[in-house]
């Protein structure tokens, strides 16, 4: 069993080796077979050609692990594959992970350039140039991941990187409670909520608050029957209904409104579940909600009320304020935010529901909302209210 740091060590050389003999790197997506074995042949050419001391009974598993990394994320490939790791950032050649909320240093594993020459490649098997002109990008990965990452000259201290791992274990809402996310109380409500399909839902918080995560596991409580369309630019919902509608669409509001509005109009949905809220989308989001179709999805905002905000500020430019805001009112009947604290002693991320506010109309210009849970001290106070409030 070699070490990972042999692996980024011959790794590197062998990456050398073939782009002087100008070697094509197989796609991740769609290489033939015929592909991939041609270049493990030229990996095992370049190991007997700069002397790689190997022994001959792991040579087949050496290469296979040489192609994987070179094909894929070379020295940050085995942090894509260890479970529990949620992000991983380089910043200027030095590499960490946050693995269940917890910052950890991993050290220099290679130099700014190799991660510069990294993020270019990604961009290129992607179809995507990175360079002077573009020095930024953010492409989904093959196992669901996001990759974004800043070259200079706009990364004034060299090449950062950042991915976004979304785990492959389907948490529960029964999961958030053991982990100390929420009480028994805010599940047992959210989930008679999804059940209902009465009530659409926003999750909100900041970056990393655990949004998707919650939407995933509210999934689980829709019937069984729900026809559900679920429409993102990234595949990171991981709905938990046997059947459903999946739109996967390019990161361009055009798209997605596009696709928004297809699936509403045309394949009839009960339910629909929005990746994320970020942009122009926004306003079919709502149009949706004048439709009466319950629609689910996420957005960021540091507090439930905010959300509302940022909902209209993303559709104010297809409609007036004074148009969206009565649409949301009575569309609208939930936000959950979610808050993500740092703890400095233990250098660790909390996350955690912070706050349920019902939205139950518009009247005079103001939304009319209620508190029904929030996070106090260490507990949460009563819930304040079920769902007669939205009947």
């Amino acid at each position: 069993m070699y070490s990972n740091e042999f692996y980024n060590q011959i790794t590197t050389r062998i990456q050398d080796f073939l782009v002087e003999h100008e070697v094509p790197v197989p796609r991740w997506r769609g290489a033939t077979q015929e592909e991939e074995l041609a270049f493990r042949s030229w990996i095992l050419r370049a190991m007997r050609e700069l002397h790689i001391n190997i022994d001959e009974r792991e040579r087949q598993e050496v290469t296979q692990e040489v192609a994987k990394r070179i094909i894929g994320l070379g020295v940050l490939q085995p942090f894509l594959e260890e479970e529990g790791i949620e992000e991983i950032i380089v910043r200027n050649g030095f590499v960490m992970t946050e693995r269940d909320g917890q910052i950890q240093d991993e050290g220099y594993l290679a130099d700014d350039e190799y991660f510069y020459r990294l993020a270019r490649r990604i961009a290129e098997m992607e179809g995507i140039g990175l360079g002077g002109k573009e020095p930024k990008i953010k492409v989904g990965l093959p196992d669901g991941s996001r990759f974004a990452a800043t070259i200079p000259p706009i990364s004034r201290e060299g090449t950062a990187i950042n991915i976004r791992r979304f785990s492959r274990k389907k948490l529960s809402l029964e999961d958030l409670v053991e982990r100390g996310s929420a009480d028994r109380e805010t599940i047992d409500f959210l989930a008679e909520v999804a059940a209902s399909m009465q009530v659409s839902v926003v999750f909100a918080g900041k970056p990393g608050a655990g949004k998707t995560t919650w939407l995933n596991a509210f999934s689980a409580h829709l019937p069984s029957h729900a026809q559900l369309t679920v429409v993102e630019t990234f595949e990171e919902l991981q709905p938990q209904v046997e059947h459903y509608h999946h739109l996967v669409v390019e990161e361009d509001p055009e798209e997605m409104a596009d696709a928004i509005n297809t699936s509403v109009l045309r394949m009839r949905p009960d339910v629909i579940m929005i990746g994320e809220v970020v942009s122009a989308e926004a306003y079919q989001y709502i149009m949706a909600l004048n439709l009466g179709i319950v629609s689910h999805t996420t957005t960021h905002a540091q507090s439930a009320r905010m959300a509302l905000a940022r909902l209209e500020n993303l559709a104010r430019r297809e409609m007036d304020v004074e148009e969206l805001r009565p649409i949301i009112g009575h569309g609208l009947g939930l936000v959950v935010h979610l808050a993500k604290e740092y703890i400095p002693e233990r250098r660790q991320y909390v996350r955690y529901m912070n706050e349920m506010l019902a939205i139950l109309g518009y009247e005079n210009g103001e939304y009319i909302t209620k508190v029904l849970k929030r996070r106090e001290g260490d507990g949460y106070t009563p819930l304040a209210g079920g769902m007669e409030l939205f009947r």
